[in-house]
């Protein structure tokens, strides 16, 4: 019977951890947070096959997007891609990075792979990975259809990165295991919180006989 992954799991994970989709195995290679000042908050994980693929998960929670205030995706990051305008030829990534830090309004309609993207929201906000934070500007667009996403996010360090994304369930996913190095992390705090307990106990019983018996 395959294990089925629930969101707090899947949630759950970090780097070291493996879980798998689609029938293969993903290792979990980074784990970050992106949350802005109106409650908006994205968790990513890197995610990277043994024949070298890469993949984004995001797990995205909006405030504003009720019913449904968490969706997960599965991203890929492109590289070197080429973004137009519908009615030009001229690739407008490498003015992109410039135009979102300067708040610039964002394009209407772009072009990718001859695929139509239409504008839908824009985020900034703080990006932590690695006990660093950085500040993050994220533009949304959205197919015709509303299946596929594509986020374009200017970093304050000159860093520009551009993704095409699906929308995934956690169900979807399964056979989750943790790294043995967190398991002995996680065994060695708890015989930590266990002597902690004990001693506190002894001391305590100390010092009420102290109370009782002079």
């Amino acid at each position: 019977m395959v294990a089925i992954v629930t969101q707090t799991q899947l949630q759950e994970l970090r780097p070291g951890d493996r879980v798998r989709y689609h029938g293969v195995d993903w290792h979990i290679e980074d784990y970050s947070t992106y949350q802005d000042p109106q409650g908006y908050l994205t968790d990513e994980w890197l995610l990277s096959s043994n024949g070298g693929s890469e993949y984004y998960l995001l797990r995205e929670f909006d405030p504003n997007n009720k019913p449904v205030s968490v969706t997960w995706y599965l991203a890929n990051s492109l590289k070197n891609p080429r973004l137009l305008l519908p009615d030009s030829q001229e690739n407008i990534v490498p003015r992109l990075w410039q135009n979102m830090q300067s708040q610039a309004e964002p394009y209407p309609e772009l072009l990718l792979f001859y695929k139509h993207y239409y504008f839908e929201s824009q985020t900034e906000g703080k990006y932590h990975t690695d006990g660093e934070k950085q500040s993050r500007i994220t533009w949304d667009y959205w197919d015709q259809e509303h299946q596929m996403n594509l986020a374009i996010e200017a970093f304050s360090e000159h860093e520009l990165e551009i993704y095409t994304s699906k929308v995934v369930h956690p169900n979807e996913f399964s056979h989750i295991h943790k790294s043995e190095e967190r398991n002995e992390k996680n065994w060695m705090s708890n015989i930590s919180r266990f002597l902690q307990i004990v001693v506190a106990a002894v001391l305590l019983l100390v010092g009420i006989s102290m109370m009782i018996f002079g």
